[in-house]
């Protein structure tokens, strides 16, 4: 009798044909920072053979801090001179893209705060994958309601960068921080072909403390199964520790040198709390390695 099923590499090559990004959006501003994010968006969309946009914001100073005649005339200079700024951005922005070929476009945003958010989570929701930087520093911190925007309202898997992080590529060890919960099977769903692409995955819970038949490892159990249906092979492991969760996340990911972490976005507003407590915005303070969060 022949055999005829696939092997692991062949299943796993089989679902990333199946599974993966045709569209991705990043997130330009104008600032440095674009090229390091250009330069992650650029290895992935080749992974891909996907078409890139970038989605420059320029955004207007807000007209709820002026008041009176005086107040008119001079949020109508600042928005000339915003305009003007955005123009100089935007050119050198097509310049660079211009580079890339005929399937990359920018699009530009200018906007008052607000609208501005909403305009660039509309645009998320036609992207496979939507890439920005974690706000965590003065130059980009600007823009923590976009990216919070984005993760709540864009609909689409949200890849976020640790500021200047050096480009690793190809994603090779990928950790699944995982609970039983909706936002949990969005960010796996959403990752799935850049989980099915790499070469080792762990889907890791934390427990303060062990309990359950399995020590709590049976709430990975059908996680596992279904990344295995999917040719995936991924190790199950409960961290259990006295160690804040966040912390335990990163020291796994640490210790298994992972190239990004996927996790579900748990919250309302302002990065508010994981079932842990506040994880996902920890990460989003002090991950070394990208992100990958769905909501």
């Amino acid at each position: 009798m022949n055999d005829i099923s696939l092997s692991s590499n062949a299943m796993r090559a089989q679902a990333a044909r199946g599974t993966a990004y045709r569209d991705i959006a990043i997130h330009l501003d104008g600032s440095p920072e674009d090229e390091t994010r250009l330069a992650h968006a650029e290895a992935l969309a080749a992974g891909f053979a996907a078409r890139m946009t970038g989605i420059f914001t320029n955004l207007l100073p807000d007209p709820a801090l002026f008041a009176g005649d005086f107040g008119i005339t001079a949020i109508g200079q600042l928005v000339d001179a915003v305009t003007e700024e955005g123009d100089v951005s935007e050119k050198r922005l097509r310049e660079r893209l211009a580079r890339l070929g005929p399937v990359h476009e920018l699009r530009r945003l200018d906007a008052f705060p607000g609208l501005l958010e909403q305009a660039v989570a509309s645009e998320a929701r036609w992207n496979d994958l939507f890439i920005a930087t974690c706000p965590r520093d003065d130059g980009y911190s600007r823009w923590s309601s976009l990216i919070e925007s984005v993760m709540f309202d864009g609909g689409r898997g949200l890849y976020l960068l640790p500021p200047k992080v050096a480009l690793r590529s190809p994603i090779k060890t990928v950790l699944i921080g995982w609970t039983d919960t909706r936002q949990s099977a969005r960010a796996v769903a959403e990752a799935l072909p850049l989980i099915a692409n790499a070469t080792q995955v762990e889907v890791v819970t934390v427990r303060e403390e062990a309990h359950g038949r399995m020590g709590g490892a049976e709430v990975l159990a059908d996680i596992s199964a279904h990344l295995a249906r999917h040719g995936i092979g991924a190790t199950a492991t409960v961290l259990n520790t006295e160690t804040p969760p966040t912390d335990a996340l990163l020291a796994e990911a640490r210790r298994i040198s992972a190239d990004l972490i996927v996790i579900g976005a748990y919250g309302h507003s302002r990065f508010r709390e994981w079932v842990l407590g506040g994880v996902t915005a920890d990460l989003i303070d002090s991950s070394p390695v990208p992100l990958f969060l769905a909501h």
